[in-house]
């Protein structure tokens, strides 16, 4: 395919700095020099066999395969050009029609051969292009996996520490009050003591697995889900919650309401731990597109720069949101941080129907 105007003109340009150009142009000079003295002074016999001129064919293809269209094309004219002089001055009848001929035939096969040069560089560029973005999302691919590692280790040494912590020590409480039993120790007391530790072990368990996978956001969808992940930060951290909500409620796809979840529930993770904060909102507005979740708290800051290197999960966040191909931006300074996480809504087909 021909390149269009601006591109052959721009690239044609790149060519007049290349100094190889430049020598293919005087070895056609060169040429049409001698060819117009050898025939001018009849220095072969038989000079009209030279209207030919297939060396001619040397630098236009030099220049079609090395320099592509741009480069084949104006070195054709200039072979025109130059050769002109020759046709008024030597050539007639049957013979000017066929240097005319040549000529054109000569522009016409420089031109092709410089086309399909340029189609298969055009597709050697697409081929290194796409090797380029393999190799990124490879590497990008590779990154996630040892984010999402990193990620699952975290996880599991923080409920080993919470399990030995809390459940192991209560269980071990009602191992003790089980003992006194037996030994007739205290028996009404020692049986109270029990069942309270047994429901706290129960309401413990039942903690780490809502953390692991609740079951109400399967059930009832996203809004609860986070009303119940406020509600439990409230009642463990005294941190005052609120949940607001704009637009029309909608179920999304699992995939998206799990991310969106778990990038809530790491920043409630991080402002619990690291924040100081006093009040926290989770604002999520479904109208206008795009979906926008944002958590906001008065905490102390940090620098979300050097977060992402050091911790707090934001990595995790970043390539989570990835995954929906949503957007996450995260700002803080001192009394507010907000991370906020943009995801584009496919367009309902029916509310698209029904305005048409």
């Amino acid at each position: 395919m021909v390149p269009g105007t601006d591109l052959f003109w721009r690239r044609f340009r790149e060519r007049l700095h290349d100094r190889r150009f430049w020598v293919v142009q005087s070895l056609v000079l060169v040429i049409a020099a001698a060819h117009t003295i050898i025939e001018g002074r009849g220095v072969v016999q038989n000079g009209n066999d030279l209207y030919l001129v297939p060396i001619y064919f040397i630098p236009v293809l030099y220049a079609a395969l090395n320099f592509g269209f741009e480069g084949a094309l104006p070195t054709g004219l200039w072979c025109c050009l130059l050769t002109t002089p020759n046709i008024i001055l030597v050539h007639r009848g049957a013979e000017l029609i066929g240097v005319l001929a040549e000529l054109a035939f000569l522009v016409l096969l420089g031109s092709v051969v410089a086309i399909r040069v340029d189609k298969e560089q055009r597709a050697k560029l697409t081929a290194e292009d796409a090797n380029r973005r393999l190799a990124e999302v490879q590497a990008s691919l590779k990154r996630f996996i040892g984010l999402a590692l990193g990620a699952q280790e975290e996880e599991r040494s923080r409920l080993s520490r919470e399990l030995h912590d809390e459940t192991v020590q209560e269980l071990v409480v009602a191992k003790t009050a089980l003992e006194n039993i037996r030994a007739g120790r205290g028996e009404p007391a020692q049986l109270e003591l029990v069942e309270a530790t047994l429901l706290r072990c129960i309401d413990g368990i039942r903690r780490f697995c809502r953390a692991l996978r609740p079951s109400v956001l399967d059930d009832l969808g996203l809004v609860p889900a986070l009303e119940w992940l406020l509600a439990d930060l409230a009642d463990r951290t005294g941190i005052r919650t609120e949940l607001e909500e704009q637009g029309d409620r909608l179920r999304l796809d699992p995939l998206q309401e799990l991310v969106i979840f778990r990038v809530a529930q790491e920043a409630l993770h991080n402002i619990e731990h690291h924040a100081h904060a006093s009040r926290v909102v989770v604002r999520l507005a479904y109208n206008p597109n795009p979906l926008c979740l944002e958590v906001i708290d008065d905490g102390c800051g940090f620098d979300p720069a050097h977060a992402r290197k050091g911790g707090l999960g934001l990595a995790g966040m970043q390539e989570r949101a990835s995954l929906i191909g949503a957007a996450l931006d995260v700002s803080s300074r001192p009394g507010s941080t907000r991370v906020r996480l943009d995801l584009p809504l496919a367009p309902d087909p029916v509310a698209a129907e029904l305005a048409t």
